[in-house]
């Protein structure tokens, strides 16, 4: 089977396979991501929108499509793409969480076997 890296790769920004044209490179794609409806600042608030309810993004690809990329030029093409972007260092607020869980109060008072032993 035939692969269009360059599908693959707007269907992980927008979650969409849409109908895009081999472009020549990451800056071609954003433009027909553009033409398709997903201009830069769409792609970057889904991305945020995402983040924010603790969901992947760039969408994983689906399991029957991801053997069908080369993953040293997945990664460095993706990697250009975020940076044209703008989201290749994420800035989220820091969580409101203040409470621990159950498990992290188990693991903060757990204390190794030695632990209070004096030579």
């Amino acid at each position: 089977m035939e692969c269009d890296i360059w599908v693959l790769l707007g269907y992980a920004l927008t979650g969409c396979e849409l109908p895009i044209d081999s472009p020549a490179g990451p800056e071609e794609l954003l433009a027909a991501l553009e033409g398709a409806g997903w201009p830069a600042q769409r792609v970057r608030d889904q991305a945020y929108s995402l983040w924010e309810q603790e969901q992947p993004w760039p969408y994983p690809l689906p399991p029957d499509r991801i053997h069908q990329v080369n993953a040293a030029q997945w990664y460095a093409i993706l990697g250009q793409v975020r940076t044209l972007l703008g989201l290749d260092v994420v800035h989220l607020p820091p969580s409101h969480r203040t409470t621990l869980t159950a498990d992290e109060r188990r693991l903060l008072a757990d204390l190794p076997p030695h632990h209070g032993l004096v030579g």
